[in-house]
């Protein structure tokens, strides 16, 4: 087999590795804008269960005002009456409890106005550092996706100049989806990727004769070092 195959498919090793390389590049690249994106999700959610929070507390604290104004009414209706001084004074009771409540209601709600504000001051810092890489990121993205466009092209030129076993072979460990790519090489006897110890015979045949082989073990297509 001539040597001019390997180094073909030498050189689909090698564009292979950059494209996947661009790939997880872009992939990162995306993820920023996305990783952006969950940040303001997660402010919005937490602006409306504020929001819902602060309208629940405003139902309670009318509902507990009114109590409160019962209670001060009645108290006050005795008094003029002349009623039960126990009565008048379970009344003002229940009253003063009332007050303490309502103000601790205000102040919770102040707390949650402080927290949505908190919160809409962040979102409009992150919309703006959203514009600012957004547009990066789709600058990176538009060169990075050419690049890969490129690797492909001459791939696929490539494989069409390789004979027909070099195809098949290819297609078959392509297939597999193996990580670091179809490709290895004999190192000390063994392979690179998963450690599998060939003959003396096989490193022959891969890096002296150049005779196409896989490695018995993860399958994948050895390239002689020369």
């Amino acid at each position: 087999m001539t040597i001019d195959w390997f180094f073909k498919l030498k050189e689909y090793d090698s564009l292979l590795k950059m494209g996947l390389k661009t790939q997880s590049s872009i992939t990162e690249e995306e993820a920023r804008l996305t990783k952006l994106q969950e940040h303001k999700s997660l402010r919005l959610t937490q602006i409306n269960e504020l929001q819902h929070q602060y309208s629940e507390f405003s139902r309670i604290y009318h509902e507990k005002e009114k109590d409160l104004n019962m209670n001060e009414s009645q108290a006050k209706n005795l008094q003029e009456m002349g009623g039960d001084e126990n009565k008048i004074k379970v009344f003002l009771q229940k009253a003063g409890v009332l007050e303490n409540e309502l103000m601790e209601l205000i102040e919770s709600q102040e707390n949650i106005q402080t927290e949505i504000k908190d919160h809409k001051t962040f979102l409009s810092g992150l919309e703006k550092t959203m514009a600012e890489i957004s547009s990066e990121v789709s600058a990176n993205i538009g060169q990075q996706t050419s690049e890969l466009a490129q690797y492909k092209m001459r791939m696929e030129l490539l494989f069409e100049e390789l004979p027909e076993n070099f195809r098949n072979a290819i297609k078959r460990v392509l297939a597999k989806n193996l990580a670091h790519g179809p490709f290895t090489k004999n190192e000390n006897g063994s392979c690179y990727f998963c450690r599998f110890k060939i003959s003396k015979l096989d490193e022959s045949e891969i890096d002296v004769q150049r005779i196409l082989k896989h490695c018995p073990q993860c399958s994948r297509i050895f390239i002689p070092y020369s």
